[in-house]
C-alpha cells in the first residue's frame, strides 16, 4: 500500500505508454492496410508497408522512451520488461506487480479507446484489432521466434545500461531494434515481445486464439537475458530505466540520473529516419513476386448444377440472392481453364449482401450427379455459410419453402466452446443436394455488419471445407496464397453432431481470410475417421464439383509457386481468355492437397 500511495503517478505513466503505444499502432495499420483507404494501394508491396509500419512504431517507441513520462517511469510499458528486472533485484515486488497490472489495464484502456477513433476499420480482416499471430512457421515457429527476440532485446539493453556513456542511448536502439523486428521478424510470429501488447487487442477484438505464446515466450527470453547479465557482470548497479535522465524523480534508486548529450541524441534520430527509409527502400522489392502471388480476395464461390434455371429460382426466391449475371460460355480457352473438352457452359452470378457465388450448369457434357450417400464429413463436401438476422425465422421461412434440411433444427453452440460459443446454425440442401448452411452470430462475434436487422438473409460469412489434414492444407491456403488464421476451435458434443448430421463429430477447426471476401473454414473430422476422399476422376462438370475463387496480382507468379510445391493443376498453365466476360480475363484452375478446386484470378 506504501507503493501505491507513493509510486501511483509512475504506475499510471506506464499505463498511458502502452495505451498510447497501442493507439498509435492501429492508427499506423488502419492507415497503411485497410483497404478502403489510398494508402493500400498506393504502396502495394507488403514488404514496403510493414518497413513503413516498423519505422513508424520505432519512433513511437523512441518518443515515449524520451518522452517526461517515460523519463519517470522508465518506460518499460511491457510486463516481461518488469518481470525481468525483478528477477534482476532492481525492482521491488510491490513496484513490480504495480507496473505489470497497470501496463495490462493500459493496454486494454488504449486498444478501447483506438475503437472509439476508429469503429469498423479495426475489424476488417486486414487490420484484425492489430492482433499478433503466428506467421508462416506455425505456432512452434513463431514461439521460438519470440523467444530469441526477446533474448535479443533484452541483452542489448541490458548491455547498453551497464555503460554509462552509452546507457542514454538505450532508447533509441530499442526502437530501431523494434523498427528491425516488424520489418523482417513479423511474418514468422507477428512481433510482440510484450504480452500486455497482445492482451489488449485480443481482448477488445475477442480473439484469443494463440495468446499463450505471446504471455509465455518473451518473458522466457528476457529471463534468459537476465541470467546471462549476470554472468558477465554480476555487480552491475545500473538503474532499471530505459531512460534515466536528469529532471525526474527515481522510485527505484532515489537519485537522478545523467543527463543527456542532445546533440547526439538529434543525430541518433536523423539517423534513425535515414535508416529506416533505406530499409522500406530495400525490402519493397525483395519478395516481389511472392507479394503479388498472395491471395487479395475470395472473389466468389462457384458450385456446379445440373439446371441453372431451377437453381437460380431456388437462390433468389427463397434465400434472397440478387442475379447480377447470367452468360453462356464455350471455346478452346474455357475448355483449358476448366479441364473439359466440348463444353459449353452457363454461367448465373448471383450476390448477397457484398459476396458473390456462381451457378455453372454444363450443357455439354453433362457431369455425374451428387452421390446420393454423401455424408458432411466426405472430403468432396464444401458449403457456403450464409448469415442471418434471425435464425428462428430463417428456419420457418426455409420450412415454409419445404426446402430439404440436413439438421433437425438449428444448433446452439455451447458456452464452454470459446471460439465458438452462442453461434447457431443449421444445414440444409439446394435443388441438386449440395450442403449451405444458415448462421447467426451472437452480439460482440465476428464482423460487426453481421448484426444488422434490415434483412433476413444478410451476406456469405466463409465457404466451408472438408480436408484430411489440416496442417497440409495450412501449407496450400496459409503459407502458398497467403490467407491469415483468423480463428481454430475444436468443436464436438450433441450440438456439432446434430448440425452436421454426423454421430460422433469431433472437429478441428481453422478459419481463414483474405483481405477481402468470405473467408475459407477447413473442416478436419478427428471422429469419425471414414469420411471419403474425392475421386480421382471427378471433373469441373460433376455436380459435386465447387470451385474457390481466389483473386491474385500476377496469376503467373501464383502457378510458378504452386509447380514449385507440386501442386495438381486442372488448367495446363494460365488461361488468357478472349474477354471478360466471367469478370476476368486470366486465371487457372488448381487443386488443393484435398483435390478442392481452387480458381485463381487475375
Amino acid at each position: 500500500m506504501r507503493a501505491l500511495r507513493e509510486h501511483w503517478p509512475e504506475y499510471l505513466m506506464e499505463a498511458a505508454e502502452l495505451g498510447i503505444f497501442l493507439i498509435a499502432a492501429c492508427a499506423v495499420v488502419v492507415l497503411l492496410e485497410h483497404p478502403d483507404l489510398p494508402f493500400a494501394a498506393a504502396l502495394p508491396g507488403a514488404n514496403l508497408r510493414r518497413a513503413l509500419t516498423g519505422a513508424a512504431m520505432g519512433l513511437t517507441a523512441v518518443a515515449i522512451i524520451y518522452s517526461p513520462w517515460g523519463e519517470q517511469s522508465g518506460a518499460h510499458f511491457n510486463p516481461a520488461v518488469t518481470m525481468t528486472y525483478y528477477a534482476l533485484g532492481k525492482i521491488g515486488g510491490a513496484d513490480a506487480v504495480g507496473y505489470v497490472l497497470a501496463q495490462f489495464a493500459g493496454a486494454a484502456a488504449g486498444m478501447l479507446a483506438a475503437a472509439l477513433l476508429f469503429g469498423d476499420l479495426l475489424a476488417h480482416a486486414t487490420v484484425d484489432w492489430v492482433a499478433t499471430h503466428p506467421g508462416s512457421a506455425g505456432n512452434a515457429g513463431a514461439f521460438a521466434a519470440e523467444v530469441v527476440i526477446s533474448f535479443l532485446m533484452m541483452t542489448m539493453v541490458l548491455a547498453l545500461a551497464r555503460r554509462p556513456r552509452l546507457a542514454p542511448y538505450t532508447g533509441i536502439c530499442a526502437g530501431v531494434v523494434v523498427a528491425l523486428f516488424i520489418t523482417f521478424e513479423a511474418p514468422i510470429s507477428g512481433m510482440s515481445m510484450n504480452p500486455a501488447r497482445s492482451f489488449g487487442p485480443a481482448f477488445v477484438g475477442r480473439t484469443w486464439t494463440d495468446l499463450w505464446i505471446y504471455f509465455a515466450a518473451p518473458p522466457l527470453g528476457m529471463l534468459a537475458a537476465a541470467a546471462l547479465s549476470l554472468r558477465v557482470a554480476a555487480r552491475d548497479r545500473h538503474c532499471p530505466k530505459l531512460n534515466h535522465g536528469a529532471r525526474r524523480r527515481c522510485i527505484f534508486c532515489g537519485a537522478p540520473g545523467t543527463a543527456r548529450a542532445p546533440s547526439l541524441l538529434r543525430r541518433f534520430r536523423t539517423a534513425l529516419f535515414v535508416a529506416m527509409l533505406a530499409v522500406g527502400a530495400v525490402a519493397a522489392p525483395t519478395d516481389a513476386a511472392a507479394d503479388d502471388a498472395q491471395a487479395r480476395g475470395v472473389r466468389a464461390v462457384s458450385l456446379t448444377v445440373a439446371d441453372a434455371e431451377r437453381s437460380r429460382e431456388f437462390f433468389s426466391d427463397v434465400l434472397d440472392f440478387a442475379v447480377v449475371g447470367d452468360t453462356e460460355v464455350w471455346g478452346d480457352d474455357y475448355e483449358h481453364l476448366q479441364g473439359v473438352f466440348g463444353l459449353r457452359m452457363r454461367v448465373v452470378r448471383l450476390r448477397l449482401g457484398e459476396e458473390e457465388i456462381e451457378l455453372v450448369e454444363y450443357l455439354t457434357p453433362t457431369g455425374r450427379p451428387l452421390p446420393a450417400d454423401s455424408r458432411s464429413h466426405d472430403r468432396w463436401f464444401q458449403h457456403v455459410a450464409i448469415i442471418v438476422s434471425d435464425i428462428d425465422r430463417a428456419f420457418a421461412h426455409l420450412r415454409s419453402h419445404r426446402v430439404r434440411l440436413a439438421s433437425p433444427a438449428p444448433q446452439t453452440l455451447p458456452a464452454w466452446n470459446t471460439a465458438a460459443a452462442g453461434i447457431r446454425a443449421l444445414y440444409f440442401k439446394d435443388p441438386d443436394g449440395h450442403a449451405l448452411e444458415i448462421l447467426q452470430f451472437p452480439p460482440g462475434k465476428a464482423d460487426a455488419k453481421w448484426q444488422r436487422t434490415d434483412a433476413l438473409f444478410l451476406g456469405i460469412d466463409h465457404t466451408a471445407i472438408v480436408v484430411a489434414d489440416t496442417d497440409a492444407s495450412l501449407r496450400f491456403y496459409r503459407d502458398a496464397l497467403g490467407m491469415r488464421i483468423a480463428g481454430e476451435s475444436e468443436n464436438f458434443g450433441p450440438e456439432q453432431e446434430r448440425l452436421n448430421n454426423v454421430f460422433g463429430a469431433r472437429l478441428r477447426i481453422t478459419a481463414l481470410r483474405a483481405p477481402h471476401g468470405p473467408g475459407v473454414e477447413l473442416l478436419e473430422y478427428l471422429t469419425p475417421g471414414d469420411g471419403r476422399p474425392i475421386p480421382d476422376d471427378q471433373a469441373a462438370n460433376d455436380i459435386a464439383h465447387w470451385e474457390t475463387s481466389v483473386q491474385v496480382t500476377s496469376a503467373d507468379a501464383l502457378a510458378a509457386l504452386l509447380r514449385q510445391q507440386r501442386m495438381s493443376f486442372v488448367s495446363p498453365s494460365v488461361v488468357e481468355l478472349p474477354d471478360d466476360t466471367l469478370g476476368f480475363r486470366r486465371a487457372f484452375l488448381v487443386r488443393d492437397p484435398d483435390g478442392h478446386a481452387v480458381r485463381v484470378v487475375e
